[in-house]
């Protein structure tokens, strides 16, 4: 019960600060003069594919949430929050109509999937594994930037959003490989 709270936390604050990492990306090059002309529905698979990851992430710690308390409401309050934050960042972009209105509800419904078809839940410990491995990764790029006193980030809610996200995804990563090391520790005990 209470791996499952702890994962819940960490997959949560790892899709909400990766989220404000990436629309800080989007923001950053809304700015640019230039913008590559590209199809509204390529725009929007596009899109919808790169915020994939942040459902997938933001569902599975609502399960694991909604698991332990035993109430199903939970989640789905959860998944309508995700996509109303979800439309809350994208209304600031140059993106088309189209995927301004329908890439909320297409990444967190293809989001909800595992959870709604029990025989892929394993995509929600796949994407939480994946997320471990960005850490390790990400934090391996801004650790040296935290250790120098010569470098530093643009600005210090910069630099804890980088760190909470790689410290999160990274523990998300840890806690949702612990189930599995049990496992396979029961098997190997009990041969």
């Amino acid at each position: 019960m209470i791996l499952s709270v702890l994962r819940g936390i960490a997959k949560l604050t790892a899709a909400a600060t990766g989220l404000l990492l990436d629309y800080g990306v989007v923001y950053t090059m809304e700015g640019m003069t230039t913008r590559i002309p590209m199809n509204r529905w390529h725009e929007l698979a596009i899109t919808t594919l790169w915020m994939l990851p942040w459902t997938l992430l933001i569902c599975s710690g609502l399960e694991d949430f909604s698991t332990v308390i035993q109430k199903a409401w939970a989640f789905w309050l959860g998944a309508s929050l995700a996509v109303v934050l979800l439309y809350y960042f994208e209304r600031n972009t140059t993106s088309t109509v189209l995927t301004k209105a329908a890439m909320p509800l297409l990444a967190v419904t293809v989001g909800l999937l595992p959870h709604t078809i029990p025989r892929i839940r394993f995509v929600f410990a796949v994407f939480g594994l994946a997320a471990g491995l960005a850490g390790v990764g990400f934090l391996y790029i801004v650790l040296p930037t935290i250790i120098s006193p010569m470098s530093h980030f643009a600005s210090w809610e910069i630099g804890v959003v980088m760190v909470a996200f790689g410290a999160s995804a990274l523990a998300t990563g840890i806690l949702t490989a612990v189930p599995f090391c049990q496992r396979i520790r029961s098997r190997v005990a009990a041969r």
